[in-house]
């Protein structure tokens, strides 16, 4: 069996729901900087972002918004604590 080969936007998704479990939020910035990308990857980046908003994943207050916060879906399916979600409203 062959190594699996991660892309871009998998590494995004992954970091992305790591930091919604820790934090219940996290801002653009930070994951740019965390994932240490070109500047068309960051595009990949921001893409990757609005698609997981548009699946439910994630929310943000508006579309400019830099802060990501767990959507209905995150919301239902991954495991973050009510204590967790309720600071990121702070």
């Amino acid at each position: 069996m062959s190594p699996e080969v991660k892309t871009l936007r998998d590494e995004v998704w992954n970091a992305a729901l790591e930091e919604l479990v820790a934090r219940g939020k996290f801002k653009t910035a930070d994951l740019l900087d965390k994932l240490d990308l070109s500047e068309s990857q960051r595009q990949t980046v921001r893409r990757t972002l609005n698609a997981l908003e548009e699946d439910g994943w994630l929310e943000r207050e508006s579309e400019q918004s830099g802060i990501w916060r767990l959507g209905w879906k995150g919301k239902m399916l991954l495991n973050v604590s009510e204590e967790t979600i309720d600071q990121s409203r702070q």
